[in-house]
């Protein structure tokens, strides 16, 4: 008897827990207090966030109309048309996770939505019309967050993150920050296309951003300091780090691969244009056509490269990081 009255009352409090968090514990999982069970069907949950999310692009329906406008008059900016496209592709291949979903956080969204509202009032407070548009881009994309993790909880937006954070590139950079960028692609680019002149042999008198030749002389403006490659590769790692690696490392080393890969791109590209220029015909500088589509081939040619460091990366990963990945695939 003094046995059994010892295990009943010092029965250890695992019994009395819930049995969902017992089997958080036991999975190893932390228990987190963010989502809450969802206190309504599914259906009426989907057709809420359906609901909320027409509503916020109703509510900054200007704002995206000014973006889209922007997209078409600033050239570094073309790829945020396809944000939207992408981001909702990566969210499409989660759908069965997200719309299976039985919790939601509403009060961790509310909070992001209530961000959202703050940072489009608050918005008329920039200086300049570029960094206005910014803050209420990214308040959009806060409340776009704050409409997923009320209605879908912290639990499976953390899941599906990627897709939700592929938002973050539809925001115009900052004035401050694009000119620094392009004020260091402007240098870095000069440097490398003088290194380049040097390597083949090419005679050439630089003065600062000047490359005077024989029979052509060429200015590395900011316009050719290579911001719209360099943001479309950018992207283009992070995408394909996401799709094909599996470590933080490996995917860190892709994108820092990507900035001397447009340095270098860059440099071939002035390069090309002023041989072109210099012995061939002037109009491959003067002619605006020439000269914005010329470097295509060569991009085309970097994400080549691109890919294959990823390739590279992918078999050092199964090699190194994840042997059992290896093992796997020769069995």
């Amino acid at each position: 008897m003094q046995v059994s009255d010892h295990m009943s009352t010092t029965a250890p409090l695992e019994a009395k827990a819930p049995a969902g968090r017992r089997a958080d514990r036991l999975r190893g999982g932390p228990t987190l207090a963010f989502s809450q069970p969802l206190p309504f069907s599914i259906q009426i949950r989907n057709g809420l966030s359906l609901l909320l999310l027409f509503a916020a692009i109703a509510w900054f329906w200007q704002p995206l109309v000014s973006l889209f406008s922007l997209t078409q008059q600033q050239e570094q900016y073309s790829h945020i048309v396809l944000i939207p496209g992408l981001s909702l592709y990566v969210l499409y291949l989660d759908r069965k996770a997200i719309f299976a979903s039985r919790e939601w956080s509403p009060w961790l969204g509310s909070l992001l939505i209530g961000l959202g509202a703050w940072g489009y009032w608050s918005a008329d407070a920039a200086i300049f019309a570029p960094d206005q548009l910014s803050m209420t881009v990214l308040a959009f994309v806060m409340m776009c967050w704050g409409i997923a993790l009320s209605c879908f909880g912290f639990t499976t937006c953390r899941r599906v993150s990627f897709g939700l954070l592929c938002l973050l590139f539809m925001v115009p950079l900052p004035s401050f920050f694009l000119e620094a960028i392009v004020g260091f692609l402007q240098r870095t680019s000069t440097e490398a296309t003088a290194a380049l002149f040097s390597l083949l042999g090419i005679p050439v008198f630089r003065q600062g951003f000047v490359f005077s030749l024989s029979n052509f002389t060429i200015h590395v403006a900011e316009e050719c300091s290579g911001i719209r490659s360099a943001l479309s590769l950018l992207i283009t790692s992070v995408v394909a780090g996401h799709f094909f690696l599996r470590s933080i490392g490996t995917k860190l080393g892709l994108v820092a691969v990507v900035i001397p890969l447009a340095i270098v791109k860059n440099a071939f590209r002035i390069v090309g244009l002023a041989l072109l220029a210099n012995y061939v015909d002037p109009t491959f500088i003067t002619n605006s056509l020439w000269h914005r589509s010329g470097g295509i081939p060569l991009f085309v040619l970097t994400v080549v490269v691109l890919l294959s460091i990823v390739w590279l990366l992918r078999r050092l990963e199964k090699r190194w990081v994840h042997p059992q990945l290896d093992d796997r695939t020769r069995s």
